[in-house]
């Protein structure tokens, strides 16, 4: 089938840098074998069969009847859950202590979030007194394999196959095996120090301003308000106590010192290679000076170039802080003691559990949510119905297929006008289906409202009829 002939690796030198990242020069690996086939084997390979598109369009058209049945009830029963919400809801006094009375019902409350503990990153100790949620995002710098495949045709028999794998380095979010590499000589990565990706660290003691504890769900939803936590802007600075233990980072929240790290560009980096010239020395007002023999050597702290040279192996660590919005939060919850949990609906099962920035009254949240659930209800109706259409398509692909074979040429001219007959024909039947279905399932789950607009709908089809017929009546 294939031999390998040739390996070729050829080694390339250079440096790029972009988007704040540093990316490293690597290795390409280039390898060649062929392809044999036997005579007249791409002449005499399978195509697919006219009748290939039945199966899956069957099961598309199914599928997307399923969607729209499912969408019907779906949207019916958050209609109803809004609906009753709207009658239900309480509105609390956010300077108001919490009311017992209030237990088991959903609530609506504006006011301001604190926090008294703030939020501590538990792996590097971060601290910010003022923050609801960290954002940690922690990389590592590795080798990372690419690869890409050339095919050549060489004569009818042999196809030159040549397969280029190009190593290169660069920040990564995911550990990269480099056991898995295809040629891992040169291109090892060690196991990252820390666990690589995005971590979340909320506060467990947020509080609306009358009392109620709101838990990290709900503080979760305040995502756009993040704000990157900077350093310090010049150099890294000691606390004013002259503490060597930790470096602060800015807005009053300090870093415990680590061995093998550094700061730079707003982001902490661990090496297990310092440069010993890579030290700044503090004097006692915190401001670096050149005379290394005059300063205690407890003032010493490691810091980088503006732009580090990473080495593989390295990470890297940089925070966003939520903090709390300055107009306040308005909040749709059920009242359960002193904290608020998600409110279940008893007939439908759906909740609401809903946080926004802001101070908005419960109409205009419950109108938000009402809003959205149309949207959706009109995306999928849509979607069903191209499904429904592909599916039908795919169902009568088989006519212009055949109409294609036909000879002398009439099948080239007969394949055209089939399959424009044929996707009108699929056009009408997923519209009369998507239609038939909605109306079935509002007969299911409306059946008030169905009945209703079948009447109108038949008296405008058949009042003329009998209207007709009533007319040319005889009078007695």
């Amino acid at each position: 089938y294939c031999c390998i002939c040739t390996v070729q690796s050829q080694r390339q030198l250079g440096v790029a840098i972009g988007n704040g990242n540093i990316g490293g020069g690597g290795d390409v690996v280039r390898r060649e074998h062929y392809e044999y086939n036997a005579p007249g084997a791409q002449r005499h390979r399978r195509r697919g069969g006219p009748f290939d598109g039945i199966i899956p369009g069957v099961i598309l058209t199914i599928a997307s009847s399923t969607l729209q049945w499912w969408n019907e009830g779906r949207a019916v029963r958050l209609a109803k859950m809004l609906g009753d919400a709207k009658k239900q809801v309480v509105e609390l006094d956010s300077t108001a202590p919490v009311n017992p009375e209030n237990d088991g019902k959903l609530v609506h409350v504006t006011g301001d979030i604190m926090t008294k503990g703030g939020v501590v990153d538990p792996v590097h100790g971060l601290y910010r007194p003022d923050a609801l949620q960290l954002v940690r995002s922690t990389e590592a710098y590795q080798w990372k394999e690419q690869r890409s495949e050339t095919k050549t045709r060489v004569s009818e028999t042999k196809t030159k196959v040549e397969v280029k794998f190009r190593y290169y380095k660069g920040w990564t979010k995911k550990s990269v095996e480099s056991n898995r590499f295809e040629s891992s000589t040169g291109h090892f990565n060690p196991y990252p120090k820390y666990q690589l990706g995005i971590d979340k660290i909320t506060v467990n003691d947020a509080r609306i301003s009358n009392g109620l504890r709101i838990p990290p769900d709900l503080v979760d939803q305040i995502g756009n308000q993040d704000i990157t936590i900077f350093t310090t802007s010049k150099y890294p600075r000691l606390r004013e106590s002259h503490d060597p233990s930790s470096v602060a980072i800015g807005r009053g929240g300090d870093l415990p010192y680590i061995d093998g790290a550094v700061i730079s560009s707003n982001t902490l980096y661990f090496s297990e290679n310092k440069i010993s010239s890579d030290v700044l020395t503090l004097g006692d007002d915190g401001r670096p000076v050149s005379q290394l023999n005059k300063i205690p050597s407890n003032n010493r702290i490691d810091v980088t170039r503006s732009i580090p040279m990473p080495e593989v192996g390295d990470v890297r660590v940089s925070w966003k802080e939520i903090a709390a919005p300055s107009d306040g939060v308005s909040i749709l919850a059920q009242q359960q003691g002193d904290k608020l949990v998600p409110w279940a609906h008893s007939d439908t099962g759906h909740n609401i559990f809903r946080l926004i920035p802001g101070k908005f009254s419960a109409r205009l949240m419950l109108e938000e949510l009402i809003g959205k659930n149309k949207v959706i209800t009109k995306f999928l109706r849509i979607g069903g119905w191209m499904g429904s259409f592909i599916g039908m398509n795919l169902v009568l692909s088989c006519i212009p297929a055949l109409a294609k074979i036909v000879p002398f040429g009439i099948g080239n001219l007969l394949a055209p006008l089939a399959q424009i007959a044929t996707s009108t024909i699929a056009l009408s039947i997923a519209t009369g289906l998507s239609a038939a279905v909605i109306a079935v399932a509002w007969l299911r789950f409306r059946p008030l409202l169905a009945t209703s607009l079948a009447f109108v709908s038949g008296a405008g089809f058949f009042g003329p009829f009998f209207y007709a017929r009533w007319k040319r009546s005889p009078v007695v």
